[in-house]
């Protein structure tokens, strides 16, 4: 039996996106190898929504070119490449394929095909784990954020039937599955062309009916989401946060505090109406934990500016924030910029986010101690087991005989930056 190895670049959307690949060969009677060196085929799903991914690929080709030579080793690239990074891959690779033509991998490797149509969604995954499970309801982008390639490579929005989405989450549910991530560029823009949705569904939002239908799904326990765009972030859409199962934490991208800069960034809302909706989400839901995305040193960003993003972190009490230094990414509208913030400059400014949200984190740590959190385990170790809480934060539990995909209610004993004790 041949074996494959996947090497997988980027967000969540790609690793559900390998995913689909596995369970692809595995149905071609393929099995994982663990290591690089066993595999036949290697597969690798890339990420170019920044250039470091791409460079890391180029660094890794010289090492497969050294396994290539001992045995007939196929070399396979799919994921998000731009234009003229595949035209230069091409040259290495023996095959490359867009994901959303996953049933052209099936031709290539059988020179038929029968298992896949054109929609690689109807391949059911191969779990990386049995109790979660990343369902993807949407894929591409129209929004253009300047400094953004993801509509280049992933194209425009396009939804799954919700007929589609609700019979693979009941199949996932009835293999054991008890979180559900739900998955887009743009998740909370889903728009679907059927309306597969019950009679007493209370919403009129798409996104929003389709949270209401998942939490009827026996055995699904608990729903997130991600990535969620603000300008979607409607009423209906945040009353939907309210239902029984979703989880207790929204991770919502600001990505700067100044209105001078959001706007350069064609994100298409201000700082205020970012805080009135989360003024709103917190109304709905008291206690929610908020994450989000920042940039910092996008092109022209004055102290100032740069200071406004301090500012609106600290009104805004995030729980967590991933925080990037921009960098160019070619064919995006922020790239024909100049890049005036010199890289010093981009790492103090990291660096104060990343302080200002060490002390923030511990702050909003301190206040679970006491408190019970449910938690869903994912790592086993000796005398101890650890998982996130609904809230996404982690927690470690000792002396605690809990299994894999089990969750649990535990009381918080203390509090650390990044970890939560039980």
């Amino acid at each position: 039996m041949q074996k494959y190895h996947i090497i997988t670049f980027g967000c969540q959307m790609n690793k559900s996106d390998s995913e689909r690949i596995a369970g692809l060969l595995e149905q071609l009677n393929y099995s994982r190898a663990d290591k690089i060196e066993l595999a036949d085929i290697v597969v690798i799903n890339a990420c170019s929504v920044r250039q470091k991914p791409i460079d890391r690929i180029w660094g890794l080709l010289k090492n497969l070119k050294q396994l290539k030579k001992g045995k007939p080793l196929k070399l396979i690239l799919t994921g998000c490449v731009l234009p003229e990074d595949g035209k230069a891959f091409k040259k290495k690779f023996d095959f490359v394929f867009k994901i959303k033509n996953l049933y052209q991998l099936e031709e290539f490797l059988t020179q038929e095909r029968k298992i896949l149509d054109k929609d690689y969604f109807h391949v059911f995954p191969k779990l990386e784990k049995k109790y979660s499970a990343f369902v993807p309801v949407m894929t591409g982008c129209n929004n253009f954020c300047s400094y953004c390639a993801v509509p280049y490579v992933r194209g425009s929005e396009v939804s799954r039937s919700s007929r589609d989405v609700l019979g693979e989450i009941k199949k996932l549910a009835k293999k054991g599955v008890k979180e559900i991530i739900l998955l887009g560029q743009n998740v909370n823009s889903y728009h679907p062309k059927d309306d597969c949705f019950s009679k007493d569904n209370p919403y009129k939002q798409k996104f929003a009916k389709l949270l209401f239908e998942i939490n009827k799904i026996k055995g699904i326990k608990r729903i997130n989401f991600v990535s969620s765009h603000p300008k979607d972030m409607d009423e209906d859409l945040i009353k939907a946060l309210a239902l029984p199962r979703m989880s207790n934490y929204l991770h919502l991208a600001l990505q700067s505090g100044d209105n001078f800069i959001l706007e350069k960034m064609n994100r298409g809302y201000t700082i205020e109406k970012y805080k009135k909706l989360i003024q709103k989400v917190r109304q709905v839901r008291p206690g929610i934990a908020i994450g989000t995305d920042l940039i910092v040193g996008f092109p022209g960003e004055s102290e100032d500016q740069f200071n406004n993003t301090v500012k609106a972190y600290c009104e805004i009490d995030f729980d967590i924030a991933y925080t990037a230094m921009y960098s160019p990414r070619k064919g995006t509208k922020a790239a024909e910029m100049k890049d005036n913030v010199s890289l010093k400059k981009k790492k103090e400014r990291w660096q104060k986010v990343q302080k200002l949200m060490e002390e923030t984190t511990l702050k909003k740590n301190q206040k679970y101690v006491g408190k019970n959190v449910e938690v869903l385990v994912d790592k086993i170790s000796t005398n101890s087991v650890q998982g996130n809480s609904s809230e996404m934060k982690r927690v470690k539990i000792k002396d605690c005989q809990a299994k894999l995909g089990d969750i649990v209610k535990v009381k918080i004993k203390q509090a650390q930056e990044w970890l939560l004790i039980a």
